[in-house]
């Protein structure tokens, strides 16, 4: 025999001896009435869940829109502020470029201060 054989046999038989236990304590009537208990004492657990999984989930549906409440509220606060702001800075925009353009020429002709001719080359 090989191993998996060995294995399934081992597997078969431990079910086997455990389906005659179950067999054994349901046949005596103490073994009927608390496998009784235990199904109802887990339909009662069932129930249980149920009920708290509804509450949590009425929790989790106001906590949602308070903050969607709170998130709309904000927005309406920092909106204006936001696009001040924006505006501010486009109107910045075309000193900084202007800045930025004498910037660059300076170092693109090697810190020489004077530019070329119109019709000269740099050859």
């Amino acid at each position: 025999m090989n191993r998996a054989q060995i294995i399934g046999i081992a597997a078969g038989v431990t079910v086997g001896l455990a389906g005659v236990a179950i067999g054994v304590a349901l046949a005596r009537k103490e073994g009927r009435d608390a496998a009784r208990r235990w199904l109802e004492q887990s339909g009662e657990l069932r129930e249980r869940s149920a009920v708290a999984a509804k509450t949590l989930a009425e929790q989790a549906r106001r906590v949602g829109s308070q903050v969607a409440k709170s998130a709309v509220e904000q927005y309406q606060t920092q909106a204006p502020r936001v696009q001040e702001r924006v505006n501010s800075l486009l109107a910045q925009a075309p000193q900084a470029a202007d800045a930025l353009n004498a910037a660059l020429s300076r170092t693109g002709l090697n810190g020489k201060a004077a530019a070329l001719p119109s019709g000269a080359s740099n050859d």
